[in-house]
């Protein structure tokens, strides 16, 4: 009985640590988890990445000398090390509450680098304000889930955001972005730093950008994104491919995978 006791404790604690994140999010329309993923299993993680991202640069560097970012489409495909990412514990509770039961990968995941000494990439933006009429303030389309695979400091440029601008009545001012594509320094922005293992959780509603690297090290993410059942994945590669989604046992993960039906009238979903 103790022990029953015991765990109907940590699940209520768990549920209610869930509960208060969902709300800061939805407040801030971004959160950070310190020490997501444990370091044993980030180490392993860390070695396959620079692995596949040593490969890839190799290439990108062949095609695109100087290249500000580099990234990896599919990295779930890529090695099973990346594959328990999609429904991880300290984080997909908190993106199932946010997103809802019939919650999905929007694609197969990325790894993401943006090598030392560039400039910014990217200007003030969110990721879907080139969809039409859709009205502002947007609903949350896509969820991001950012891990650090190593640490990141203030140098190396690192995710920049506006928090709480997931509920604003309009896109970035396009003077917020300067002819270079470098963008403006705005009062209130938040530049997310943190240690190796640690998670970022955004709305891409959420104003944000991309600031030079300005260290001699690479700042290293991997990328997971959901969105809807109802809605279209990401193309161009991104998507997960059917092979990949039929290997899934999981009943949770071959939803995830965006198998079976996009809705459900009796709302049983597997999430």
């Amino acid at each position: 009985m103790e022990a029953i006791l015991e765990e109907t404790e940590k699940t209520t604690e768990h549920a209610s640590l869930v509960e208060e994140r969902v709300r800061r999010f939805q407040r801030d329309g971004y959160l950070v988890i310190p020490d997501a993923i444990p370091k044993k299993m980030l180490d392993v993680i860390r070695r396959k990445f620079d692995a596949l991202m040593t490969e890839h640069c190799k290439l990108v560097d062949a095609l695109q000398p100087g290249a500000r970012r580099i990234y990896m489409k599919r990295i779930i495909e890529r090695d099973a090390v990346f594959e328990p990412l999609m429904d991880w514990p300290a984080t997909f509770p908190i993106v199932r509450q946010i997103v809802g039961a019939d919650v999905t990968l929007a694609s197969a995941g990325e790894a993401d680098c943006r090598p030392p000494r560039t400039g910014p990439w990217i200007g003030w933006h969110t990721d879907t304000s080139w969809m039409p009429g859709l009205d502002y303030p947007r609903q949350i389309n896509w969820l991001r889930c950012a891990y650090f695979v190593d640490d990141i400091t203030d140098d190396m440029g690192p995710f920049t955001l506006l928090p709480g601008s997931h509920r604003a009545a309009h896109p970035p001012p396009s003077a917020l972005t300067g002819p270079n594509g470098d963008p403006a320094d705005i009062e209130g922005a938040v530049r997310i730093v943190g240690k190796a293992g640690s998670c970022l959780i955004n709305s891409t509603e959420i104003w944000h950008t991309s600031t030079p690297n300005r260290s001699d090290r690479s700042r290293k993410l991997l990328m997971m994104i959901y969105k809807h059942a109802w809605m279209r994945q990401w193309e161009d590669g991104h998507e997960i491919s059917r092979e990949f989604a039929e290997r899934q046992t999981s009943p949770l993960r071959r939803q995830l995978c965006n198998l079976g039906v996009w809705h459900r009238y009796d709302w049983v979903w597997d999430a």
